[in-house]
């Protein structure tokens, strides 16, 4: 794997810059989240530690808005919404439109390096958003030990990331998971993105009670579980799944390196069915119509 052109192989450098990023201080305790797709996974994993992370926006909160473009339209819905009801804002994000709503309106902001796509920045944009819900509340999270997650096993992250591409090659992988729910969905992410290739992912236990029935024809489904409670094993126990598991004890360590494990399996399948992880096909249509349906340029 050649190291310059993978975008996670460095995710224990980016990890590290992250810890340096200017953060404003949350005015209420309460936090609301708006994001979708790479985006919106910060807020899947960020519910991991602080589940009190809600969407609806009442007007007492937070609202985390995360966008790396800045110009992602239901994002920019939300913030709207919430400047409405007079709630506390916090923007993460790169440039964009949301950017300059930020600057012109007195918004607080993260401002996050450009140029990159999303998935591959998610050390910049986790990172900041944890500092600031953790020292809004008290819960003292060591985020130095996101870089160690990935610094301490890199190697080994590679090779396994390596090792499940060329298990669910051929297959169609749906991942599963119960606390690390939003794993699950960011592996089935990268691979759709990066990978141009079919994936799903169902949350434990719920699937225990319908999905799990379907694989009596479920013939070209390779199931997935990533572990992270006794409630996983059942899952992959009924399913003869693959199970992966964490390196570590430590849940911000667990997360980093997961994380990278799928960035690193989507491009590893990307290179056998030669794709070009950057391209997009068919997303830039739809961010189009929805940019259409909602016209952000109204909010300013």
């Amino acid at each position: 794997m050649n190291e310059m052109e993978n975008p996670y192989i460095d995710w224990d450098v980016k990890f590290e810059e992250a810890l340096k990023i200017d953060v404003p201080e949350a005015k209420f305790s309460k936090f609301s989240f708006s994001g979708i797709g790479g985006s919106g996974i910060v807020g899947d994993i960020a519910k991991i530690f602080f589940p009190e992370i809600n969407s609806p926006i009442e007007g007492n909160e937070t609202l985390l808005a995360v966008s790396y473009s800045g110009n992602t339209s239901e994002t920019i819905e939300d913030v709207k919404k919430a400047i409405q009801k007079g709630s506390d804002v916090i923007i993460f994000t790169s440039g964009g439109i949301l950017g300059k709503l930020a600057k012109e309106k007195g918004i607080k902001i993260v401002t996050v390096k450009a140029g990159s796509q999303t998935r591959y920045s998610f050390p910049y944009l986790i990172t900041p958003l944890l500092r600031i819900v953790s020292e809004k509340t008290g819960s003292k999270l060591d985020l130095k030990k996101l870089g160690q997650g990935v610094k301490e096993r890199k190697d080994q992250i590679a090779k396994d990331g390596v090792s499940l591409a060329n298990l669910v090659m051929g297959k169609i992988p749906v991942f599963y998971s119960s606390r690390f729910l939003g794993i699950a969905k960011r592996y089935k992410q990268e691979i759709n993105e990066n990978a141009k290739y079919p994936a799903f992912y169902g949350e434990i236990p719920e699937v225990n009670h319908n999905e799990v029935e379907s694989y009596v024809h479920g013939y070209n489904l390779h199931p997935v579980v990533i572990y992270s409670s006794e409630i996983d094993k059942i899952t992959a126990e009924v399913l003869n799944a693959t199970l992966v598991k964490g390196f570590y004890d430590d849940d911000l360590m667990n997360v980093s390196s997961l994380m990278m494990m799928g960035g690193i399996m989507s491009i590893a399948m990307a290179e056998v069915l030669h794709e070009v992880p950057d391209k997009l096909y068919n997303i830039p249509k739809a961010r189009e119509m929805t940019s259409n349906l909602f016209k952000p340029s109204s909010i300013l």
